[in-house]
């Protein structure tokens, strides 16, 4: 609680809008029709502000017991002078470029009484973004609550031919930055350092790197390490020629010479590959000798 409250003053109610990007950047948006700075919900301080921004509305929320999923449709209404916190890149572009994937939103309501005065914060949902909807004018958002984790969740192992594991985590054990498989024993295939040649940009990057096995870096990951992508990551799509091309383009230009990435290993979750590329087939996590179900049958 900021101030006290007097029953007979009129009170206001503001929505207060937090995305929090996977790259750690805040972005903070008020629906009242100016800024407002208020506390977290249940707190008093530290303040924080929720500056105006493009006009936003939402749909209604509702507070249940169970686990049925709830929703949040949230309409943002940005032009093309409205650009996201300090990427200089319009809620279009960013949302078009992927900024906003596995990005949380939380909404608070700020009460006030008289209107400009916090009485404090409560918070009223908090999910993960969603499918997008990208207009010229009119952006929507589907927020889902975290309940939506629990509808994809899966046998925790399949009878299947192909690897279950995830490449690099338990299970796997494979060391993709240092190259060394689950026993310790070094592969040649870990983490590697480019540079971005003449001729790169946004779509795919130029450098002098061949990986010694052909497709051992495909369905990878490239790291930004310095310039203004630093931070951000990228699926490899595949490296031919020295060209590495990935699935989504980065956000801001690639300056050649100067950007510099971390390229790590991928892995097709084939026994081939397990054991020829990453000499790991002790943790092969598939059951590529199952009969088809007719044979079975």
């Amino acid at each position: 609680m900021l101030n006290s409250w007097n029953p007979l003053t009129p009170v206001a109610i503001a929505d207060l809008y937090t995305f929090t990007l996977i790259g750690g950047e805040v972005i903070r948006l008020s629906g009242f029709q100016g800024a407002v700075t208020a506390p977290l919900p249940n707190t008093s301080s530290p303040l924080f502000t929720w500056p105006v921004g493009p006009p936003i509305n939402r749909t209604k929320t509702k507070t249940q017991i169970g686990t049925q999923v709830d929703e949040l449709d949230i309409d943002l209404f940005a032009g093309a002078n409205d650009f996201v916190g300090t990427s200089g890149l319009t809620w279009q572009n960013a949302l078009a470029v992927g900024l906003f994937d596995g990005a949380y939103c939380e909404l608070d309501r700020c009460f006030m009484s008289p209107p400009g005065t916090v009485i404090g914060t409560v918070n009223w949902f908090y999910g993960r973004v969603g499918d997008v909807d990208i207009g010229r004018t009119k952006i929507k958002i589907k927020v889902k609550s975290l309940l939506d984790l629990l509808t994809n969740q899966m046998p925790r192992r399949l009878y299947q031919s192909s690897c279950t594991w995830m490449f690099g985590q338990p299970g796997c054990d494979y060391d993709r930055v240092n190259g060394l498989n689950a026993l310790g024993s070094p592969t040649g295939v870990g983490q590697v350092t480019i540079t971005a040649q003449a001729g790169s940009n946004q779509n795919f990057i130029n450098t002098t790197f061949v990986p010694s096995n052909p497709g051992s870096y495909d369905q990878g990951t490239i790291i930004g390490v310095t310039g203004a992508n630093a931070g951000y990551q990228r699926t490899i799509g595949t490296i031919s020629g020295g060209q590495i091309q990935y699935l989504i383009p980065w956000l801001y230009p690639v300056v050649p010479g100067v950007d510099t990435f971390h390229v790590l290993p991928g892995c097709d979750h084939s026994e081939g590959t397990c054991l020829a590329v990453f000499n790991n087939l002790l943790r092969y996590g598939g059951y590529p000798y199952i009969p088809p179900p007719e044979t079975a049958i």
